[in-house]
Order: C-alpha cells, then sequence, then structure tokens
C-alpha cells in the first residue's frame, strides 16, 4: 500500500507513488499542454488510484501554478476527503530524487540546471546551488537573472537569449559587437527585442542555464532557431573541442553568479576569429569551473561535502565529464543519477521523496 503519489512536472514528466516497497513511476508523457497526451496522462494516473485502491494519503505537484500537472493534482485532492495537497519546488525535487538514486540522507549539496522551472519567488529558476536533506531546501547561489524576451518562445527561438545576455553584458552599445547576428535574424527583430527588453514588456527574468546554453550557441552561429527541445545546446556541446582547458572569467557577487565577463570574452574570442570549437570548450569548461568553485564555498560556508547534480543540462556529457575530473582529487564527492533520469522525467520521483520524509 503507497500513500504519497506525484504527479511530477509539464514536459517529459511522470508520475510516482512511493511506499516501504519502494517507487514507481510511470510512463513518460511528452507533453500535457497536448491534449492527447494530458488524456493519456491523467487516465494512467486514475487508473493507478483505483487499481490500487489509493484513498487517503497526499498528492504531490509542481509549484507552478498553471502546470496541467498541478491542475489535475487539484482535481484529485478534491476525490479524496481527508488527503493532503503538496506543492514541492521543481529543482528540490531534481536533486531528492538524485538524493535517492545514490541512497543519500541527511544534507547535501544539490546543483539544478536546467531549461526552466517554478522559482520560490515566483520567477523562472534554472541555475540553482542548494543546500537539501529530502525534508526541505535553502537556495544559497543562482545564476543571475536576465530578461527572457517572449517567454517561452525564447526556448526555441535561441537568439533572444543571445540579444538579452548581450545586452546585459555591453548594454545599449550591444550592437556594435552583434553584427554576424543582426546580419542572421534582421536588424528590425532585433531591435524589436531590445526595446522588450529595455521596456520590461513580456520579458520575464530568468536564472536558467539551459537559456545560457541558447544564447552562448546562438552568439556562435551554431543555432539560432531550435527545430526540438534542446538543439541549440547539444550543437553547442557537439561543437565543443576535447582538448581546450581554459575557461573564461565570471563574478561572484554575494549569492549571484554574473557572466557577463564571459559573454565579453567569448564576443571578443568570435571578433578575433577563434574556433567556435575552441570557444564552445570554455565555455563548457566555465560552467565546470562556476559548479566547483561555488561548490568549494558552500562548503566552507556549510562543511557539506556531497555535491549532487540534477536537471537536464546534466545530459551534457562533456560538462559531466569535465566535473568528474574536477572533484576527482577534492576532498568533495561527487554524485549524479545512477537509475533515473536528470531531466523533468525524474521531477515525480524527487517529489513523492520529499512528500514521504514530510
Amino acid at each position: 500500500m503507497f500513500n504519497v503519489i506525484a504527479l511530477g512536472a509539464e514536459t517529459k514528466t511522470t508520475f510516482s507513488s512511493y511506499s516501504d516497497n519502494g517507487i514507481f513511476t510511470g510512463s513518460v508523457a511528452d507533453d500535457l499542454n497536448d491534449i492527447n497526451s494530458y488524456k493519456m496522462f491523467e487516465k494512467a494516473v486514475r487508473e493507478y488510484i483505483k487499481k490500487n485502491n489509493f484513498k487517503k494519503g497526499k498528492i504531490v505537484c509542481d509549484m507552478h501554478p498553471d502546470y496541467r500537472s498541478s491542475l489535475l493534482a487539484e482535481e484529485i485532492i478534491k476525490e479524496l476527503p481527508g488527503s493532503e495537497l503538496l506543492k514541492v519546488q521543481h529543482h528540490f525535487a531534481h536533486i531528492a530524487g538524485c538524493m535517492l538514486d545514490n541512497d543519500l540522507d541527511g544534507e547535501v549539496i544539490g546543483i539544478s540546471f536546467d531549461g526552466t522551472g517554478y522559482g520560490a519567488d515566483g520567477k523562472s529558476w534554472g541555475g540553482e546551488f542548494l543546500t537539501c536533506s529530502r525534508k526541505s531546501f535553502k537556495r544559497v547561489y543562482h545564476f543571475e537573472y536576465v530578461h527572457q524576451p517572449g517567454g517561452d518562445v525564447a526556448s526555441r527561438e535561441a537568439w533572444r537569449m543571445a540579444v538579452s545576455y548581450c545586452y546585459n553584458a555591453f548594454g545599449a552599445d550591444f550592437k556594435k559587437h552583434a553584427a554576424s547576428l543582426i546580419e542572421r535574424i534582421g536588424r528590425n527583430k532585433v531591435e524589436i527585442v531590445e526595446k522588450m527588453i529595455f521596456k520590461n514588456v513580456n520579458a520575464s527574468l530568468t536564472s536558467s542555464v539551459g537559456r545560457l546554453f541558447d544564447a552562448v550557441s546562438s552568439i556562435l552561429g551554431v543555432c539560432d532557431v531550435s527545430s526540438f527541445e534542446a538543439e541549440a545546446a547539444i550543437l553547442l556541446e557537439k561543437a565543443a573541442g576535447s582538448e581546450e582547458t581554459s575557461f573564461y572569467d565570471y563574478e561572484i557577487l554575494e549569492d549571484k553568479i554574473s557572466v557577463s565577463k564571459m559573454i565579453k570574452e567569448i564576443v571578443l574570442d568570435m571578433e578575433k576569429g577563434v574556433d567556435k570549437g575552441v570557444i564552445s570548450a570554455k565555455f563548457h569548461n566555465t560552467l565546470g569551473e562556476i559548479i566547483f568553485d561555488i561548490s568549494k564555498r558552500i562548503n566552507k560556508e556549510t562543511g557539506l561535502e556531497k555535491v549532487l547534480i540534477s536537471g537536464g543540462c546534466f545530459q551534457n556529457k562533456y560538462l559531466v565529464d569535465y566535473l568528474e575530473r574536477r572533484f576527482e582529487k577534492a576532498k568533495l564527492k561527487l554524485f549524479k543519477h545512477k537509475n533515473f533520469s536528470p531531466t523533468d522525467a525524474g521531477v515525480s520521483i524527487g517529489q513523492a521523496v520529499v512528500a514521504s520524509s514530510l
């Protein structure tokens, strides 16, 4: 008998139940915004509840108020008197799932990089450094917020994030350094996005490393518009030369990581005609250095030594291999997923872990 059922996120999502007998996870639903995908997901959840005679317990969902899985959770809770609805922050769920995957208890350092997740402050998160137990988390560092012009459109049109990061780094003079981007995209479109950022219109804030990957991919001319999820990031990884060991500069401003210096140096390398494979490798190396640097800082502040990585960005083999080499001789111990997915397919598992611990 189980008393926790978690409904996951929105895309590439699953539902999971958790009991003394372990975890059960349903099949992956591609996109709950697609009506057929949602109906199949809802049917599977309801059939599982009925088949297992679930009458009272905890129904768990993401904090995002508009996720179809969250709305389904609110429907189901009304049908199960005495049950409790819990909402678990997206990136906390990623790390909780990784804790279960590595059979870890106690408190850990959790690093969650992905495309997007609803933050506790109502903004879009995705570049998060947390301290976590299975019950709670604290956000201790994060990537500096930048504008995401056009909202979700920017996750497909990487050039929008290129404009945003360049604007953030260079200010109003960014167009002097974006000639190739303007030539490919068109000055009019770039200036429209510039106005969206300047006037803060339909340009929500995000700390997403996924969107940073998109920006760099477009700045390099690797991918301006994705034809499938994460294409810009995938192509950027493929472009990286494996022999490069150097990295770009960055800043830690209190609890925020600023990559404006890195963006300026990337643009300068482009202007010098540096090979794109070298630039991509240096970008990946920089992310690895940031992770190692912040992990050491958190260790110094808290004494925690176990570092867990989760989220879609850690499907990137180049980045994970870099981290494994970087942490190899350090007193900090790096943990990655073994059996569960680091993507949103694993979010429901983390949600169930948190709920079962409360």
